[in-house]
């Protein structure tokens, strides 16, 4: 019964093999070769990470082992001019698909079936995503605890900031483009509050005040604690959501140097050293508006230079959360900053070699 079983599984293992490697241009060998060097050196810690007795227990976990094999194989073809499949590629190789095996675990999609999301690139910066969404509750505490102020309101703009990147990445995915550009703008806009709120969290309990005014004046547009504040203020009609959106800014440093007193996104990015992300930002809204509704537009160039943002502001955000709550990155052994950084750098070689029009993702073909 045993050996009937075994050969049952074997025969299933090799028909989903089959059915991946119809998709890429890649040899049945190497495949082959990495998928027993990971079965030789790394079953033990990949069972353990899903709780199984074998991988063949799971065969989802078998084509996704698959799957990352093909698209990673695909990612180096890109970025290399010559692959040399020596025995230090095959190791080396092998390890970086265990990684991503077992990070993947850190958000829903682990076993997402899907060309674009077991992508090196995107898989990564979604699984970094969800260990910042993750660890903000435990963070917020610590925070509270050491400075004596609840620090949620950034926590709070963080998990929005990594939702809105997630939804990005899925609608990307899903070749929704457009509506894709959209939400990568809202991501832009939460990156730039929540680092200006980490450079300057002395002033949360001020962002959290025009929050409620926000909050208040949208259910009453007569709210009589609003109305003063306007009049005291002397805001004109015209920019009252943006004072109550940005009031807070007005203590920044270097505000009350400015000609005028501007409430706006761009005047915080300005003060905060973040006028590159605005400018991207600004871009997007073309998006937002449908300007570009009916031109002929490169997509891949642009989802590359959105990709290539995200990569750049998640690394600023890595950076920024290191120095506000300690936390390292580290996840299973695995450094997810490092993971990213190399990612970044090899996505970056593509570009560089080919140009921001080449299909890294295959969104043509996906």
């Amino acid at each position: 019964m045993k050996k009937k079983l075994d050969k049952l599984i074997l025969e299933q293992v090799e028909t989903i093999k089959e059915s991946i490697l119809r998709r890429f241009d890649i040899n049945k060998v190497f495949v082959d070769t990495i998928f027993s060097n990971i079965l030789e050196k790394y079953d033990n810690l990949i069972t353990a990470n899903y709780n199984l007795n074998n991988i063949y227990d799971n065969p989802v976990l078998v084509y996704k082992i698959v799957l990352s094999i093909c698209l990673n194989f695909e990612f180096d073809k890109d970025r290399l001019n010559d692959i040399n499949l020596d025995e230090n590629y095959i190791e080396n190789f092998s390890g970086r698909i265990v990684a991503q095996i077992i990070y993947s675990d850190l958000d829903e999609l682990s076993f997402q079936m899907s060309n674009i999301i077991n992508h090196p690139i995107i898989l990564s910066l979604i699984s970094l995503s969800n260990i910042i969404k993750y660890r903000s509750g435990y963070d917020n505490n610590v925070l509270r605890k050491k400075y004596h102020k609840d620090f949620a309101p950034i926590f709070t703009l963080l998990k929005e900031a990594m939702e809105s990147l997630e939804g990005t990445l899925l609608l990307i995915s899903n070749k929704s483009f457009s509506q894709a550009m959209t939400v990568y703008r809202l991501y832009l806009e939460q990156v730039i509050t929540a680092t200006a709120l980490i450079k300057n969290f002395h002033l949360i309990d001020k962002y959290y005040e025009f929050q409620q005014l926000t909050i208040k004046y949208a259910k009453d547009t007569t709210d009589k604690d609003v109305l003063k504040l306007l009049e005291e203020k002397h805001i004109p009609a015209r920019d009252v959501k943006s004072f109550l959106n940005y009031g807070w800014i007005e203590y920044l440093d270097g505000f009350s140097d400015l000609p005028k007193n501007r409430y706006s996104i761009k005047v915080m990015a300005k003060l905060c050293e973040m006028e590159n992300i605005y400018e991207l930002y600004s871009d997007s809204t073309n998006y937002v508006h449908m300007n570009l509704l009916f031109t002929n537009i490169d997509w891949p160039k642009e989802i590359n230079k959105a990709i290539e943002t995200i990569f750049a502001t998640m690394l600023g955000i890595i950076l920024n959360y290191k120095k506000f709550t300690n936390f390292d990155f580290v996840y299973k052994n695995i450094d997810l900053e490092a993971e990213i950084s190399t990612i970044f750098s090899e996505f970056e070689k593509i570009i560089s070699t080919n140009d921001y029009s080449f299909d890294v993702l295959r969104l043509k073909n996906a």
